[in-house]
């Protein structure tokens, strides 16, 4: 009975403290919705005795990758894996790579150190549902990025800030160091999006020692990497970043791309091959270039098909409609699949090269190529921006001695004296040659059937047949070369039809 008055006593006051709500004045409502905003958290955080951390995907300006995500999720992977229920897994680029194996969305797994316990959490990508408008320098900005979400008992705080989260990242470091595996990055963008970078393994066959060119000029150029790689107390020094830049330059065909492959053997750096006319504007070349990592090489090739605006809108002269475009604004207009236009303006590409953007970040390598040095404008290739220009020239005899090594296993030949005159009198590129020395395919069980055709042993006939078929293949390769290299030079000494047709219309008119 006395309960129940307890009961109907509390449900009048409440009737009452109802009641007296209703009567105040708005103004009291608002600061008492302010008073109970402010003192619920504290009074929460006080009975709660778990703290958390959380690591999103991007920092906040959504500008660059935050490292510390990528850590964690390599740290997990080979810590807390066991014991998780709900895993995806993706299969690498390579045939024999072994599937990755990774922690799915909303999978919780737990993690100790010392005898604290820590749980982890990935939260996927979540929409920003304010119901206010949201400004952002990025199209399709409109969701919050994944993130970690670390949570520990208070009492755990100094170690888990001073000792378990130091610990990811040396471990991440280690894991990162073994398993090294060199990239290729390509930036790409969806419609309404922002450009991207996304990777594939990339293991380039082309070495310096494969480099069809003279071996002065090789040396040259892995003494100045070399250098290069160990200059980061001398760029510190001399007030300078820790960058280089390269420009090769050269007809189609002279080795521009693999000597790419070549630098990135020899420093093991990774690849972001940048396609200009996938980026929107100069913000997001920004993004693009601060989400490229250390030890890294940024290459844009045929910069001449793309620098063709540069070099004709510039002050003084007019566009196609007539409008004249000023010296440091100068507007990159490519075109793409959705007939949009990438905005890049010549500031902003200078900017990316050698301006206030380019000391974000060190040890970083930047090549253009081109087919067209001339072309160009003076202010992007000049010393400070392309330090060295590297001509890929047409192929002479020491370099296609390189190329008769690698792909015929031959040193000397007597016809070599008379191919290296015939390269003197063309211009025959080492695309061209290197054709020229690939042998052509034979029959597979040629080799076969001729050991069964001789008495001996299998391995010493197999050997014996196979020294015979090479120098068959490199007696026939070089002959080929020859009448093609002497097929080049006749066809050099002769003009063009139209050539002779224009002298004669010359002749005729005077």
């Amino acid at each position: 009975m006395a309960t129940l008055e307890t009961w109907v006593g509390f449900g009048s006051a409440m009737a009452g403290v109802g009641l007296l709500w209703s009567r105040m004045p708005e103004h009291v409502h608002e600061e008492a919705r302010y008073i109970i905003s402010s003192v619920v958290p504290m009074v929460m955080s006080y009975f709660n005795p778990y703290e958390q951390i959380t690591v999103s995907e991007y920092g906040e300006e959504r500008f660059r990758r935050n490292k510390m995500f990528d850590a964690v999720s390599t740290y997990l992977r080979s810590a807390c894996l066991g014991s998780a229920t709900k895993l995806k897994a993706k299969l690498g680029n390579n045939i024999g790579d072994d599937p990755l194996v990774i922690l799915d969305e909303n999978q919780e797994v737990v993690d100790c150190l010392d005898g604290a316990r820590m749980w982890w959490r990935l939260y996927p990508k979540a929409s920003k549902n304010t119901g206010s408008t949201i400004i952002s320098m990025f199209p399709g900005d409109t969701d919050e990025p994944r993130c970690y979400r670390l949570v520990f008992h208070k009492r755990h705080r100094q170690l888990v800030l001073k000792t378990y989260l130091p610990g990811i990242i040396r471990r991440w470091r280690e894991l990162t160091a073994k398993d090294r595996q060199r990239l290729l990055f390509t930036n790409h963008s969806k419609q309404g999006e922002i450009s991207m970078w996304t990777s594939v393994p990339y293991n380039p066959p082309s070495t310096f020692d494969m480099l069809a060119m003279d071996h002065a000029k090789k040396v040259e150029i892995m003494d100045d990497l070399r250098a290069f790689q160990k200059g980061k107390e001398y760029h510190s020094k001399v007030g300078k970043a820790w960058k280089r830049g390269y420009l090769l330059y050269g007809p189609p065909g002279t080795g521009k791309t693999t000597m790419i492959g070549a630098m990135a053997n020899f420093l093991d750096y990774d690849v972001y091959d940048l396609d200009l006319t996938s980026v929107k504007d100069n913000a997001e070349l920004r993004k693009l270039f601060l989400d490229t990592t250390d030890k890294s090489i940024i290459v844009i090739e045929d910069i001449d098909a793309i620098e063709v605006e540069l070099t004709t809108k510039r002050k003084g002269k007019k566009m196609d409609n007539g409008d004249e475009v000023d010296n440091n604004h100068v507007l990159v207009e490519l075109s793409n699949k959705t007939d949009d236009k990438s905005k890049v303006t010549l500031s902003g590409l200078l900017s990316f090269v050698d301006g206030l953007w380019s000391a974000c970040g060190s040890e970083r390598v930047f090549v253009f190529t081109t087919n067209h040095v001339d072309r160009l404008d003076p202010a992007l290739i000049r010393p400070g921006r392309m330090d060295k220009h590297i001509e890929m020239s047409y192929c002479r005899l020491d370099a296609f001695k390189v190329l008769a090594k690698s792909y015929l296993d031959i040193t000397e030949h007597s016809l070599f004296g008379e191919i290296g005159r015939l390269l003197d009198e063309t211009d025959t590129t080492p695309a061209d040659v290197a054709d020229n020395l690939m042998p052509r395919g034979k029959r597979n069980g040629e080799i076969s059937r001729l050991i069964d055709e001789i008495d001996a042993p299998a391995d010493v006939a197999g050997n014996h047949m196979l020294r015979c078929k090479r120098k068959r293949d490199a007696d026939e390769c070089l002959a080929g070369l020859v009448e093609t290299l002497k097929k080049a030079k006749m066809e050099s000494a002769t003009p063009p039809m139209d050539t002779i047709e224009e002298e004669a219309n010359k002749e005729e008119q005077t």
